[in-house]
């Protein structure tokens, strides 16, 4: 994939002193098997179809061997991606992250509730592991993206809140205790309009400026939590159906993102 100029600096000017984690936490209950897309079918092979094509174009990166990525599928329980005992996987050569989450969607298909709160507390345990990894540089950057059409059905909205809150909190200290230069985000991205629009724009991040600039260059800004552009945040589609239009925005979003956790 062709990299924003400003990314292309920042390549330049450091060697591949760092590694970012990418972590999708992937929304699997039972209204993610409706059929309210494009094409008439159900949104969880759409986010199946996305997340695998994610994974091919971070393969082709120029950041690539910086990559890793994890996976936590939710509904009324949790379940995080696990292959030979590690929890986030490279995506160069092989691409090991696309192998382990192909493995992972016979036991992931639509059931259930929607239990949020606790998959972003599975998340934070995924990112406590990429911290505390000794055999990767200090320098570490994360960002989680988290998908869901639904409200928080095992417990509150609040314990939603609290959830993102240590995520992005008590992680950002722990990765600065590494390097000053680490950061964390969060990003969520509504697959539908019954889904807790307002709590999903709460627990954004906010978008840091150089970022926001890379997606206004490419013509993304709009997708992003209109009208005010501020926050890591995409709002369901206006018709709650999702368009090919919609998709590729979203796609290109998550990827964007991912590659200017280093900015």
């Amino acid at each position: 994939m062709a990299l924003p100029s400003t990314i292309l600096k920042v390549l330049k000017k450091r060697p591949l002193s760092y590694t970012v984690l990418v972590v999708f936490v992937l929304d699997r209950s039972l209204s993610m098997s409706e059929p309210k897309t494009y094409d008439h079918r159900g949104k969880w092979d759409h986010l199946v179809e996305l997340v695998e094509k994610l994974l091919y174009r971070l393969n082709r990166s120029n950041m690539a061997p910086a990559f890793r990525v994890g996976f936590v599928w939710f509904s009324d329980d949790v379940a995080v991606v696990e292959r030979g005992g590690q929890v986030y996987f490279p995506v160069t050569g092989d691409n090991p992250a696309l192998q382990a989450f192909k493995e992972s969607l016979n036991e992931n298909e639509p059931y259930g509730m929607t239990a949020m709160a606790d998959a972003i507390e599975q998340a934070m345990g995924v990112v406590e592991r990429y911290i505390s990894d000794t055999s990767l540089p200090s320098e570490k950057y994360v960002t989680v993206f988290l998908f869901t059409d639904g409200k928080e059905t095992k417990r509150t909205p609040e314990d939603v809140a609290t959830a993102a809150e240590k995520l992005t909190g008590e992680m950002l200290a722990k990765l600065q205790e590494l390097n000053q230069r680490n950061r964390i985000g969060l990003a969520t991205i509504a697959l539908g309009l019954d889904a807790d629009r307002e709590t999903l724009r709460d627990i954004a991040s906010f978008l840091r400026e150089a970022q926001r600039k890379v997606l206004e260059e490419r013509g993304l800004i709009d997708i992003v939590d209109p009208p005010y552009h501020e926050k890591m945040f995409i709002d369901a589609p206006r018709d709650d159906r999702i368009t090919k239009e919609w998709e590729e925005a979203v796609r290109r979003f998550v990827e964007r993102l991912s590659e200017t956790a280093v900015l």
